[in-house]
């Protein structure tokens, strides 16, 4: 049988998983997926639409009963290559287990994706600085893409980064977007003559999308001629899409989406209304497909994973589904270029919003002050958290405060012993996730000596600047790096 599954044999595995039926304690074995496989040969009246929508929420229930069943029927802990995810909120980590088989082939397929793409090309040579299991899925990738891999490490630091890339002539660098920035921001800082030394062309990062700013800062460092390309993956499905502009052409131009390839072999994507995010999981026989170019909530199943299969998966990003350009052409035999479409991702969803003060603050909102190029701030964060330990007030902690700001928080005089503004030295100063190490923008803090809501109060806004500032203490801490600070701190 073929290495890549349809979706009737995914459907057919789903009704026997625990994942989808809660009257199967664990997941089937070997045989039982072989004769799920051989009932569906010939199907030909195959209804997804059926099938309920899988939340994460669901998922990750029956994945905590799973992991922590030692019984030796549990095939769940059988032989699995186990990933794990941050959740992006500063969560406890969670587990995704595949089978080891299916994560081989999903990690060469992925290779020969991003040589077809020309993301990786003959000569390539990489230096990879991800963290932990980031750091073992990009390197054999990159391996099965034909690169040569230099695989260094998340606590590389950023000067040995840069010496490396010069003293091995290296030209591509992979990372996450952070730690991308990280480097980017090293390089800025060196001597002509040693910037001379560095010949990177070409840029691929992973776990968060590159803001508009970060892009021109790259760009304005590298070179225009830089080449930034993406993948991107999940712990549920593994890596499943790649960016190359220059096949799928530039995202918007506020920098506000990111188009992605994907390959209709690995992975099936629904763009359902938006509404679809919170009916549970029950059936969505009214949450009809989006057409192309509509966007919505990004759901997927994987045709790449049957022992744990990952169908009808709310993701919680919203995108849309487009063709993909005839300009490609050129580049993409038309054999392969018919299983591709392009996903524009407009990043998570933002229908949410947080409370702070007795007002509440669309995250769309908060991003578009952040994100706005005259400011160009390379990153940030807010940490949402209760009071301090003296106080059952919550706060809004900022150092040096900004006047964009104060204008948008709504700071004044009977608030403003909340707030502080902080600008940091660099990203280790941000809290990032344990898994990825990515910076988290939004996160909830606990405050175990008062019983608060946390989404009451933001404990921490900050920025990451170039130049170094005056540290002062207070209380919601909002952290930024910015490219030029010279216009925008207060006086």
């Amino acid at each position: 049988m073929s290495d890549r599954y349809t979706l009737a044999e995914v459907l057919a595995v789903a009704q026997i998983h625990p994942f989808y039926n809660e009257k199967v304690q664990y997941p089937p074995d070997t045989e039982a997926i072989q004769q799920a496989r051989l009932r569906t040969i010939g199907a030909t009246d195959v209804n997804l639409h059926k099938q309920p929508l899988l939340h994460k929420k669901a998922l990750y229930k029956t994945i905590k009963r799973l992991t922590h069943d030692v019984t030796p029927q549990n095939t769940y802990r059988h032989g699995s290559y186990v990933s794990i995810t941050g959740r992006g909120s500063g969560g406890v980590p969670m587990i995704f287990a595949m089978d080891m088989p299916e994560n081989q082939r999903q990690r060469a397929q992925m290779g020969q994706f991003l040589r077809l793409c020309r993301v990786v090309e003959p000569g390539d040579f990489v230096l990879s600085i991800h963290f932990s299991g980031s750091l073992d899925l990009m390197t054999e990738i990159m391996e099965n893409a034909g690169a040569t891999i230099l695989s260094a490490g998340s606590t590389m630091p950023p000067a040995e980064v840069t010496k490396a890339l010069g003293d091995y002539h290296i030209n591509m660098l992979t990372s996450d977007g952070s730690r991308i920035i990280q480097v980017v921001c090293h390089i800025t800082s060196l001597p002509q003559a040693e910037r001379a030394r560095i010949s990177l062309s070409k840029i691929i990062y992973t776990s968060e999308p590159l803001t508009r700013a970060q892009r021109d800062l790259i760009k304005s460092t590298l070179g225009d001629a830089i080449k930034i390309h993406s993948v991107m993956g999940n712990a549920e499905a593994g890596p499943w899409a790649i960016s190359n502009l220059g096949i799928t052409g530039e995202q918007s131009s506020d920098g506000a989406a990111t188009n992605f390839l994907i390959d209709t072999r690995d992975i099936h994507i629904e763009i359902l209304p938006r509404s679809a995010a919170s009916t549970g999981n029950c059936s969505s026989d009214g949450a009809v497909s989006l057409p192309d170019g509509a966007t919505g909530l990004i759901v997927q199943t994987s045709l790449q994973r049957l022992r744990n299969p990952l169908l009808r998966y709310v993701t919680g990003d919203i995108g849309s589904l487009h063709t993909v350009p005839d300009h490609a052409a050129t580049l993409i035999p038309a054999s392969e270029r018919k299983h591709l479409r392009v996903l524009r991702l407009h990043g998570r969803d933002r229908r949410f919003s947080f409370k702070w003060d007795a007002m509440y603050f669309d995250f769309d909102k908060v991003e578009a002050v952040f994100e706005a190029p005259e400011c160009g701030i390379l990153q940030w964060q807010v940490i949402l958290g209760g009071a301090d330990e003296d106080s059952p007030v919550a706060t809004l902690e900022v150092r040096d405060l900004v006047d964009r700001l104060r204008g948008f928080w709504g700071v004044l005089p009977e608030n403003e012993h909340l707030v502080r503004i902080v600008f940091v030295k660099g990203l280790a100063e941000f809290e990032t996730s344990a898994t990825a190490g990515k910076v988290i923008r939004y996160q909830k803090q606990s405050v175990q000596s008062r019983a608060l809501n946390p989404a009451d109060a933001i404990s921490r806004i900050g920025f990451l600047i170039q130049k170094s500032l005056t540290y002062r203490d207070s209380g919601l801490t909002i952290s930024a790096i910015f490219s030029s600070y010279h216009d925008i701190v207060s006086k």
